[in-house]
């Protein structure tokens, strides 16, 4: 039985009339699925470009409205009009994207996930799977919104290694920033075993590794954008500070001038009578008229302290003389003259207080006594603002402009108690609005064409009390003491800038105070992670 079977298959095998029509009888199927399958696999290739060209555009579109708080709120409906505006093939049978806020590199809702999926019947694969076809897509963009950065420390120079140089035993704990324009990779540095607690470092360069290792501040490298706030302001020159003075410890009088008009008014008057002291007034034909003879000074004269307009008559002098009759009918002539003084065009200059000064243009100013500055605009030229000794010092609404090289040096013991202009005051002098809101709270200002020096020194103790904005482009300045603030940050923007000793900067800042002048201004980031 069974060799009959095998025989009957090797005779079928054996057989070779028909093969082509068994082998296309066969292999129909797998090509009509094979061409079946490769119209689909075009359709879901057509459809998953769409789909994740439109996911990819809605999470970039959804994510740069979170960097903008005028439109975080609305970025599912931001991405859900630009996935809507990229879709057309599968435009009547995909879903409607889901937009979502995830967590992105440890991160906090810092991307933006937006998927979709497009069903539909296809011819073979519905055919064979009894269901529709389903493409997905899924894509995700983290963000980074815009940040503005201000900072109480920043060194200006462009390529300086330790542009900020924090050493010796320095202490900084004002929390209110430093930053440094520099490119130089060594843009900050530190020295031998600081405190440093600034809030936040920045660099245009690097910055050193110790302030990583040594604070919990937040550090930026490589930062773009980090400018100047004060680059385009020039140092106000008002008329009274034109005015060439000497700074002295002796004190002046007053002293008052003016014009004076003299008039000289002479009068006649007759008596008769036996003598000059029983006569009686009497007529006389010949009498002589009343003259009247004005006189004016030109220039100015000294004269006592007075006011305008002021009137001084002297007392009159009066002659009496014979010049008739005899007996008991003599006659007698009376001669009155006065004298009348007008002041005009009155001038006092007032004394000065030993140490007192007023605004103006000064070689130098060593101070040696109590020294009280005025309020205005003092130009030192060439020479520098010494404050050396026990002194008591003190300057409200003033700003010192430093030009041909001078400097300012506060060291030893004095108490120092300086509060810089404010607009109000710079405005009363002449300078525009406009200039003057920006220069309000300027304490200390270095002309731009200035010799850069390196003499600018502060070493005072906790009675140096400065109140605003010491400003230093061309310039380094060297803190080695304390200062203390009452009213508002101390703003130091320098060429370059060290700590060094002991400088203690613990009251840098008043407590809930901050600084709000901006440094740099980062732009938001978006980018295509998934």
């Amino acid at each position: 039985m069974y060799a009959r079977i095998r025989r009957k298959i090797n005779k079928i095998l054996g057989c070779t009339s028909g093969n082509a029509t068994l082998i296309v009888a066969l292999g129909a199927p797998v090509l009509i699925g094979g061409a079946g399958l490769g119209v689909d696999l075009a359709q879901w290739y057509m459809w998953k470009r769409e789909l994740q060209f439109a996911v990819d555009q809605a999470a970039v579109a959804g994510a740069w409205a979170r960097t903008d708080s005028e439109t975080d709120d609305n970025y599912v409906a931001r991405a859900r009009l630009e996935y809507n505006a990229n879709i057309s093939v599968t435009d009547d049978f995909n879903s409607n994207a889901s937009v979502q806020l995830a967590n992105y590199a440890g991160g906090t809702a810092n991307s933006v996930v937006v998927s979709a999926t497009a069903s539909r019947n296809l011819p073979f694969s519905s055919f064979i799977t009894g269901r529709q076809a389903t493409i997905s897509a899924f894509a995700q963009a983290s963000f980074t919104a815009g940040q503005t950065f201000t900072s109480c420390i920043i060194a200006v120079d462009e390529d300086d290694d330790g542009a900020i140089t924090i050493g010796g035993n320095a202490v900084l704990t004002a929390s209110c920033g430093l930053a440094a324009l520099s490119n130089s990779p060594e843009a900050v540095i530190a020295n031998g075993n600081p405190t440093v607690d600034a809030g936040w470092i920045l660099a245009r360069g690097g910055i050193d590794d110790w302030f990583d290792e040594n604070t919990d501040d937040i550090i930026l490298e490589n930062v773009e954008g980090l400018f100047d706030p004060f680059e385009d302001l020039d140092p106000p020159n008002p008329a009274e500070s034109q005015v060439a003075r000497t700074y002295t410890c002796a004190s002046t009088a007053a002293s008052t001038t003016a014009n004076i008009a003299i008039s000289t008014v002479v009068r006649y008057t007759y008596f008769r009578g036996a003598n000059a002291n029983n006569a009686v007034a009497y007529t006389y034909a010949s009498a002589k008229p009343t003259t009247t003879t004005p006189s004016s000074l030109t220039g100015q004269a000294v004269v006592p302290t007075m006011v305008n307009g002021y009137v001084s008559t002297a007392t009159p002098t009066v002659t009496t003389t014979q010049i008739a009759g005899n007996g008991s009918n003599k006659i007698y002539e009376r001669k009155t003259t006065t004298v009348t003084s007008t002041y005009s065009n009155v001038v006092t200059v007032p004394g000065t207080i030993a140490g007192n000064t007023s605004p103006g243009t000064y070689s130098a100013i060593h101070v040696s006594c109590d020294t009280a500055f005025a309020p205005g605009v003092y130009i030192i030229d060439g020479g520098g603002i010494d404050i050396i000794a026990q002194y008591e010092v003190t300057g409200n609404g003033v700003m010192f402009v430093l030009k041909n090289g001078a400097y300012i040096k506060i060291r030893g013991g004095s108490d120092i108690n300086l509060t810089a202009i404010q607009a109000a005051d710079l405005i009363a002098r002449g300078v525009s609005s406009e200039q003057a809101n920006l220069l309000a709270g300027m304490l200390v200002f270095e002309d731009r064409e200035s010799e850069g020096t390196s003499r600018n020194d502060i070493n005072g103790n906790s009675n140096t009390v400065l109140n605003g904005t010491l400003y230093f482009p061309v310039s380094n300045i060297m803190f080695s003491g304390t200062a203390t603030v009452t009213s508002q940050c101390l703003m130091i923007a320098a060429d370059t800038i060290t700590l060094q000793g002991k400088a203690n900067m613990t009251t840098f800042c008043p407590a809930g105070s901050i600084e709000d002048t901006t440094v740099a201004t980062v732009g938001a980031t978006v980018r295509l992670v998934a």
